[in-house]
């Protein structure tokens, strides 16, 4: 296997997909295919799900000359320590052979004052099965700039643990209540959404962990909007759109509900 990323602003968004994984587990299975790399895992916590997904077509080149998949266990903070170490004017290359147990890594460029580097990361054998995870059509959906999204995400952390979500067809409101530091409430008008859908007559009140969902905000960085998709008794789904052109690539979360204590 032998990928190669030339585009700066890929390789800088290829480093920062494995900067925070990190805050949901410190090892995960990298698969790669002829179609794609795949990445998935739940957390420590085991109430969040993501997924990763790179088609070849986002790589600049991606050769993939065996028949079945490969999966490699990494340690994922120190590829993001490794991947942290590019210049910004250096072409990245990844390598795998299959009699080998690591993975390299090379940082190239044409600048004459900019020193080429390589690594290896010994992998591991993890044991993960993959999960299916069904799509199902959300009773509510909506998109968001990310930074504007996880800004609010921050503040309500501040006063509780605990966000509830209600939706409307008018209007969409957040809630983080706690007895010691009070209350905040968000109104976010539907006008000032990219996009927004719900069924008709709809009206959703769900409850999430403020911790995790702030751990998935802090992915802000690497696409300028996030998706929202909403289903009672469902995980809660916030996608990142990476690809261009059409390229479907993409990482995902899903956090399942907090359970009321009326219930």
């Amino acid at each position: 296997m032998n990928i190669t990323i030339n585009n700066t602003g890929k390789a800088e968004l290829f480093g920062l997909l494995f900067q925070h994984i990190r805050l949901f587990t410190e090892h995960v299975n990298v698969t790669f295919d002829k179609e794609k790399m795949f990445m998935q895992s739940m957390d420590s916590a085991r109430v969040s799900v993501f997924e990763l997904s790179l088609p070849a077509t986002w790589f600049d080149s991606y050769e993939h000359t065996g028949a079945a998949p490969i999966t490699l266990g990494i340690h994922s903070t120190m590829l993001f320590k490794i991947l942290n170490t590019r210049d910004k004017s250096q072409d990245t290359q990844i390598i795998y052979n299959a009699d080998d147990d690591k993975l390299l890594v090379h940082f190239s460029s044409k600048n004459a004052s900019v020193f080429n580097k390589r690594f290896e990361l010994p992998l591991m054998d993890l044991d993960c099965d993959l999960m299916s995870i069904p799509n199902t059509e959300s009773a509510a959906e909506f998109s968001i700039d990310s930074a504007i999204f996880s800004n609010l995400i921050n503040q309500l952390k501040i006063f509780g643990d605990t966000i509830e979500i209600e939706c409307t067809e008018d209007k969409i409101t957040l809630h983080s209540i706690s007895i010691e530091t009070g209350k905040m409430v968000v109104d976010i008008n539907i006008d000032d959404l990219t996009e927004y859908s719900i069924n008709e007559g709809e009206v959703m009140k769900l409850s999430f962990s403020l911790t995790m969902l702030h751990n998935i905000c802090m992915y802000n960085k690497i696409a300028k909007e996030v998706e929202i998709h909403l289903t009672n008794d469902f995980p809660m789904k916030i996608k990142y759109l990476l690809g261009d052109d059409g390229v479907d690539a993409s990482f995902t979360f899903y956090l399942a509900p907090k359970i009321s204590d009326e219930e």
